[in-house]
Order: structure tokens, then C-alpha cells, then sequence
């Protein structure tokens, strides 16, 4: 039976889990976040947790490893998680894989939002779900699970330096066949609309 993107979203958020979302930088990961929480939204009720997300959505926001630590049954979304974890400490990597295994010994769905770069092997070791959208495959970390299903994928985006995603696409990978998804643009959640233009035309003088 083929699922909808609603219900395959639905599907991977039913049981705990760690998922990671893998994009570069402007790339729509947020939208993709949003779209994600607002699915959930519609039918459901739950907890939410989010690190790093800057539009208050009423769920609880969280600053810190030791408030993460705690929660239990709720849906967690960590936006650059790099800034959250010091992954280039190896001296930490141990923590970090403490506090993996207690957020998930406490029932939660964890997703970690970042770039190629951020997903080191053992993080990436760890993922039960990878959603991607568009990627620089020089980004990946050499030998990680990120980057062997990126590269295993065969579609007609896959090119020889970039997995070229439509803005308004992703894929999903729930460890066994890849999904792709549609992700129509929210406007609310679009942080850098209201950014000023760095440029600006300038405006020729009259010359008598």
C-alpha cells in the first residue's frame, strides 16, 4: 500500500526513535521542520520540545543537555544540533552516546536537523531515519552511514557532486526503501523573509 507524505510522516514518528535531517545550509531544512510539526498537529496531540527552532510554536523550548536529559514521551527537535553538542570533542563522544541512549530509554522521538558536515559516524551510526534534502556530497563525513545511503540512492538527482533536491522536495529513508516527499512552502515559518536587501540600487543623479 503506498502511503501519503502525511501518513509516512505519521509512520516514522510512532515509536521512539532518533531521525536526522541532513541539508545544507538554506536549503529548506527548517520549512521542513515546521511541515513536519504541523502534520503531526493535525491529528495528534504530544509533547513537543525544540532546541534552536526561533518561531515559538508553544511547544517548550529547551537550552541545554541536562534539559534534555529529562524529558520523557515527547517529541524532541534539536535544530543545528552541533551547537547543542560539542561533536568535535572526541574527549565528549562518550556523553553524547550516554545521552542518546537515556533520551531514548525515556520514550522519545528525537530529530536532529544539520548539516552533511555535522553527522560524524558515530551519530550517524545511530540514526533510525534520514531525511535529506539538497547536499553537497563533498560535505559527508568520509565512512559514515550518512553518506552511504546518500550515495546508495540512485535517483535522477543524485549527480556526480550534489544531491540536487528541489526546494519544495525531500527524501526519507526509514531504513529499508527511500520515500519522496512533497514540502510546500509555509510562509509563517520562513524566518529570512523579512531580510533586508544587502544590495541596494543606487539611484543615478540628475546632471544639469
Amino acid at each position: 500500500m503506498n502511503l501519503s507524505d502525511e501518513e509516512k510522516i505519521l509512520e516514522v514518528f510512532d515509536t521512539p526513535k532518533l531521525l536526522g535531517l541532513i541539508g545544507d545550509a538554506n536549503g529548506g531544512k527548517s520549512n521542513l521542520l515546521y511541515y513536519i510539526i504541523k502534520t503531526l498537529n493535525t491529528e495528534h496531540k504530544f509533547n513537543l520540545y525544540s532546541y534552536g527552532l526561533r518561531i515559538d510554536l508553544g511547544e517548550q523550548k529547551i537550552y541545554s543537555v541536562e534539559e534534555l536529559e529529562i524529558i520523557s514521551n515527547s517529541i524532541i527537535i534539536i535544530d543545528e544540533f552541533a551547537s547543542l553538542f560539542d561533536i568535535d570533542n572526541r574527549k565528549e563522544k562518550k556523553q553524547i552516546e550516554q545521552t542518546l541512549r537515556l533520551i531514548f530509554h525515556n520514550n522519545n522521538v528525537v530529530l536532529f536537523s544539520g548539516l552533511p558536515e555535522n553527522f560524524k559516524k558515530f551519530i550517524a551510526s545511530k540514526l533510525d531515519v534520514m531525511l535529506f534534502k539538497k547536499c553537497a556530497l563533498s560535505d559527508f563525513i568520509n565512512g559514515s552511514r550518512v553518506k552511504k545511503v546518500a550515495l546508495n540512492y540512485r535517483g535522477a538527482e543524485l549527480g556526480a557532486a550534489v544531491l540536487n533536491l528541489p526546494i519544495d522536495k525531500a527524501i526519507l529513508y526509514d531504513g529499508r526503501h527511500y520515500f519522496h516527499l512533497n514540502v510546500p512552502y509555509l510562509p509563517g515559518a520562513d524566518t529570512k523573509a523579512n531580510n533586508v536587501s544587502i544590495l541596494t540600487k543606487k539611484v543615478p543623479k540628475n546632471v544639469s
